[in-house]
């Protein structure tokens, strides 16, 4: 064999020799170590803990303003719908007495006749009048009254009442997709 062959074999061999012992010590000493991996794996389930969390959290603000806004539909409707009552007779009675003296019910008066008002003319009229209770809207609703219409009940939630109140399971999971935590140990203070 020529010296060059020789050389380059030899070259070609002792190459070998160090990326075997380089691979051996990469492998041995490049690899994180135990505490690390632990780590990594902490910092990953926060951040799945945090995601869930979060994810809990904005549904529960969802929730509190569709409550907020139920209730304060609730509240304008009984407030509208008490707002045109007569209070009841035997109220009126009693404030009256508390103040010294009941009014006496009088008859409906008929009024003079100065006062009787001309409505013949109210037969000529071509077209009747359309009344509406709940407000007055144009015909190209651009003068629509602040008329809200009830809004229609959560069927969802209608029917998840419906199955717990028919459920026998006593035990109530508040947030059933989080996952169970384990149960952890009591610390004692060791200051005592």
């Amino acid at each position: 064999m020529e010296p060059l062959v020789q050389w380059l074999l030899g070259g070609f061999v002792l190459s070998l020799l160090f990326i075997i012992i380089a691979r051996w010590f990469w492998k041995r000493y490049d690899e994180p170590s135990e505490a690390a991996i632990e780590w990594q794996k902490e910092q990953e389930e926060k951040k799945k803990e945090r995601k869930v969390w979060e994810s809990v959290e904005m549904q529960m603000r969802r929730e509190a303003e569709e409550a907020e806004k139920k209730a304060a539909f609730q509240i304008k409707r009984e407030t509208v719908a008490n707002s045109g009552k007569a209070p009841d007779a035997a109220v009126v009675a009693k404030a009256f007495e508390s103040l010294g003296g009941a009014p006496e019910p009088s008859a409906t008066e008929s009024l003079p006749d100065e006062h009787v008002v001309d409505d013949s003319d109210l037969e000529e009229v071509p077209d009747l009048v359309e009344v509406r209770q709940d407000g007055w809207i144009s015909e190209d609703h651009s003068d629509a009254t602040d008329v809200e219409e009830p809004e229609e009940p959560d069927w969802e939630l209608v029917e998840r009442l419906k199955r717990i109140a028919e459920s026998e399971e006593l035990e109530e999971i508040p947030h059933p997709e989080l996952p169970n935590a384990p149960t952890l140990p009591e610390i004692e203070d060791s200051s005592d």
